[in-house]
């Protein structure tokens, strides 16, 4: 069971305390224990068995939850758990995924309609009986109904990283089976589009059909629909469907690029291929006959010797959507795509001091384990309550803590610096919540919009566009507002924000949380064309969520974004000179 699951399975025993009515402390310490599990800075496994009180080291952990989380550990699951479900329709936990029906509403809605699943509840709200029980209403009806058809969205979409770690542990089961030489997952997921449908992995084997017989065997599947001699199809536990194709060694290069796309990108392939004469498909490049061996195969055992088969370098997955790919891999003009590797620092992060659940300490301890040399934290500005935003006062505490840490980094010899920022909020008449004492103490200032979301796009635009050309921030933070699958973006001309974001150098963000990656690939590309700064960060408000700049950096990557382009790719003296100029 992998960290995750061990904090839905403490998420999912605290809601159904909510549901049951329990003693609200006992829930909050399932609800605590879980957050605490996803802001680690490394494995359960790891912690237990390398500090001496094990997991009860982990703060919010005691020893009853410790041991719970042992036996989820040990045994994949959970018998505490297992007895509570029980007593519900086996569908009741997907209601809670619904947005706007937390686990208060799926209790009365349980208890007084007898509704245990998402499609009963549809239907209750479709024959107007939810408006009827008391605190719903036909305006919350109506909502719920909205959020059912997003829900139904998303069962056939997933986020890719839902999707992307679990594809990785699948290809790494498949190469431990016997006789299997190679393994790869395909698709979408390879591509790393933000959200990805059916999971396909791909193998070679001289013995194909003893590969598909062991993996359909293995339990990784919850349901298998076929199990053949080259192919092993069914569904995931989850529900997600997957596909195992097991192909001949010589065809692995050529199956890999035909299964990872996209569609227009094969089609593409293929064209270029006619106009040189030769057959591209999942088995190979063929000259001189039809598909298959009955052609001189040209090429097929790996994605490289396919693409210079057809005169082409290789294409990097994330950049095959048929946006002009081709022509620039046939002209030598494929971009220098940015790497995990080229980040050197993450620039928006949330401490204990407003919404976060790490001090700056810690933060800056898991930074340089990772290779960074400087971060930035930014907690939040006074006016989003919600979160605990911190004014002047509290700023100037952490200049004060921050301060110290880099004079006790530099006298230890260490290449590390903390930089002191603030995510202001951008207010509804475009006045950015950042009062002259903050800008005295903070080196950088990011923007955000966390209110008004439903503004007509005249309106929203010239609010952040105000922002903008203030002068006072120096990124824009998740720039459309949206949430995958959850959340449309506000009405934003993102045109006009590029451009003013261009013409005032103000740096554009690339969240990385995955249920956001704002920017989107599309509008980083084309910031990047005309002109504007990037800032790939986490948004983190724990430690664990560093993990997350892999998808700010897939997105860039399909972008068409190259490193020099991303602020926090650059050394710490040269980003200080662009904030200095900046501010100068």
């Amino acid at each position: 069971m992998t960290d995750e699951q061990v904090a839905e399975s403490l998420e999912q025993i605290a809601q159904i305390l909510q549901i049951e009515g329990a003693d609200v402390f006992r829930r909050r310490s399932y609800e605590r224990a879980a957050e605490a599990v996803r802001g680690l800075g490394r494995s359960l496994v790891e912690i237990r068995e390398t500090e001496p009180k094990g997991l009860q080291s982990i703060p919010g952990i005691g020893e009853a939850i410790s041991k719970k989380i042992e036996e989820m550990l040990d045994t994949g699951e959970l018998a505490y758990l297992n007895e509570m479900l029980e007593h519900y329709p086996p569908g009741f936990l997907e209601l809670l995924r619904i947005p706007g029906l937390g686990p208060s509403r799926a209790g009365l809605l349980y208890h007084e309609l007898g509704i245990g699943s998402v499609d009963e509840l549809e239907e209750a709200c479709v024959r107007g009986q939810v408006r009827e029980l008391k605190g719903m209403g036909e305006k919350t009806e109506q909502k719920l109904l909205q959020s059912i058809e997003r829900y139904w969205r998303g069962m056939e979409r997933a986020l890719l990283g839902e999707v992307l770690p679990r594809a990785e542990a699948l290809v790494e089961m498949v190469r431990a089976l016997p006789a299997v030489e190679r393994a790869d997952f395909a698709g979408s997921v390879r591509r790393a589009k933000e959200t990805v449908g059916d999971l396909d992995l791909l193998a070679t084997a001289r013995d194909q059909a003893a590969v598909c017989r062991a993996f359909a065997e293995s339990g990784a599947l919850s349901a298998v629909e076929l199990s053949g001699d080259t192919k092993v199809s069914g569904r995931l536990h989850g529900g997600r469907q997957m596909d195992l194709r097991v192909v001949e060694p010589e065809s692995y290069g050529a199956a890999l690029v035909y299964f990872t796309g996209s569609q227009q990108h094969n089609i593409r392939l293929r064209e270029r291929g006619q106009s040189l004469k030769l057959k591209v498909n999942e088995y190979g490049v063929f000259r001189g006959g039809k598909d298959g061996p009955e052609g001189e195969r040209v090429a097929g055992e790996t994605e490289e010797s396919v693409y210079a088969a057809l005169g082409l370098a290789w294409i990097p997955p994330e950049l095959r959507e048929d946006r002009g790919e081709i022509q620039a891999a046939a002209t030598g003009e494929l971009p220098d795509l940015i790497d995990i590797g080229d980040i050197r620092a993450d620039l928006h992060m949330h401490t204990t001091a407003s919404d976060g659940r790490a001090s700056i300490a810690e933060y800056a301890e898991a930074a340089m384990k990772r290779g960074f040399t400087h971060i930035g934290i930014t907690d939040h500005s006074p006016a989003l309550v919600i979160a605990r935003g911190i004014g002047a006062d509290s700023l100037r505490r952490q200049r004060d803590e921050i301060d110290a840490l880099n004079a006790r980094y530099e006298a230890e010899g260490r290449d590390f610096r903390v930089l002191l920022g603030s995510e202001a909020d951008i207010l509804m008449d475009g006045a950015v919540d950042a009062s002259a004492e903050a800008l005295e103490v903070v080196d950088y200032v990011i923007g955000a919009i966390h209110q008004g979301f439903s503004q007509d796009g005249e309106r929203i635009t010239g609010r952040i566009t105000q922002a903008l050309e203030s002068g006072v921030i120096d990124i824009l933070a998740h720039p459309t507002g949206r949430l995958l699958l959850r959340r449309d973006p506000y009405a934003v001309d993102i045109s006009a924000v590029i451009d003013v974001a261009a013409k005032h150098d103000v740096a554009l963000e690339i969240n990385a949380s995955y249920d956001r990656l704002d920017l989107s690939d599309v509008h980083s590309r084309l910031a990047r064309e005309r002109g504007a700064l990037l800032a790939i960060n986490t948004d983190s408000h724990s430690l664990g969520e560093f993990d997350l700049l892999r998808y700010g950096v897939l997105t860039a990557r399909r972008g068409w974004v190259e490193a020099e382009g991303v602020i926090n790719t650059w050394p710490l003296p040269r980003l200080q000179e662009w904030l200095a100029k900046r501010r100068g």
